[in-house]
């Protein structure tokens, strides 16, 4: 195993998915000022778009959003390029731009590099040519389908196929897709094609950032975190008191209830939760403005965060312009 590999496990096993999301998010956002990081943010920006901790069951539940495929068969492919050996060549086929699918972004990751992976592995001793494939497809009416689940419709097509030794005829019992013994194996992944996004106005994409000079306090037990959210949320004008885990929160709030405009927490902390520090503070002064971060995985809904007195509900990895538009609006009452 690759230094590189070791240290990816690592760091797997020291941090949860939305700790590692909110480091790179975090740190891309604080250097985007510096002249000299201009020529790699976008490429640090879009491995921090598409990190979605590869340690993550495909069975657990995700996001499903909309989505287009080519970005991530592109990024894929570059993954398995840099890690398989050179004995596997590698095909990419991109035969349509009308890709785009409701889909969990992470679960599909995760189900071409199982794919591509098993196929390097039937390829291991002799080399061969490993090809991926990104195409679409239309099923009329009465025609006939791959599949029986399937219903008639225009679908988004991933091909990943081998010219690996096949399947022994007790692997071929557990498998759905159609494979030839020593000829190697294909698989198929249709996912129905949604209708395309529509494309945000320039004055959308580059408006100023909203910013503020009131009093925040940030919580997270992370102290890595709070360095970055502090240094995002001063660079937005805002003067931010730190602590690093709901105790010290809950002491620097109780000395002096009226000291903070506004309190943004964590919700999964060791010593007591987002959701318990917000109850106890609300308790004590009930307007208090709150905001509560929390990465997908976490138990904690917007709805049931609304019901508690919590103002917003904002998502792991904070993005800078989602956090400084959530603040604002906050602080002005729901107003922008």
């Amino acid at each position: 195993m690759s230094k590189i590999a070791r240290f990816i496990i690592w760091i797997c096993s020291k941090f949860t998915k939305s700790e590692i999301e909110q480091i790179v998010s975090g740190l891309v956002e604080v250097l985007a000022d510096r002249r000299w990081f201009w020529t790699t943010l976008p490429t640090i920006r879009l491995s921090d778009k598409r990190w979605n901790g590869y340690s993550r069951p495909v069975s657990g539940e995700g996001q499903r959003k909309e989505m287009s495929l080519t970005p991530l068969v592109n990024e894929t492919h570059a993954l398995l390029r840099s890690s398989l050996p050179s004995t596997i060549r590698m095909s990419l086929a991109m035969t349509t731009s009308d890709d785009h699918v409701v889909a969990d972004s992470t679960q599909l990751q995760q189900v071409l590099m199982n794919l591509a992976t098993n196929a390097a592995h039937a390829m291991r001793e002799e080399g061969g040519m490993l090809t991926m494939e990104l195409s679409s497809v239309t099923f009329p009416q009465g025609s006939l389908l791959p599949d029986p689940d399937l219903k008639p419709g225009t679908y988004v097509k991933l091909t990943v196929k081998d010219t690996g030794v096949g399947m022994a005829e007790e692997v071929k019992q557990r498998i759905f897709e159609h494979f030839e013994l020593g000829q190697g194996s294909t698989f198929e992944v249709f996912l129905p094609r949604a209708p395309r996004p529509e494309v945000r106005t320039e004055e959308a994409t580059t408006r100023k950032l909203p910013t503020g000079t009131e009093r925040l306090l940030f919580v997270d037990d992370e102290e890595l975190l709070v360095e970055m959210g502090q240094s995002m949320l001063e660079n937005l004008g805002y003067a931010v008191t730190v602590a690093v885990n709901g105790s010290e929160a809950w002491n620097l709030f109780v000395a002096d209830p009226w000291r903070f405009d506004l309190v943004i927490t964590d919700q999964t902390m060791p010593d007591v939760t987002g959701v318990t520090l917000a109850r106890k503070m609300l308790k004590v002064r009930k307007e208090l403005p709150i905001i509560l971060c929390t990465g997908y995985s976490e138990r904690v809904s917007a709805e049931k965060a609304q019901e508690l007195g919590i103002c917003a509900f904002v998502m792991k990895p904070l993005a800078r312009r989602e956090l400084a538009e959530t603040i604002r609006s906050v602080l002005n009452g729901g107003k922008e």
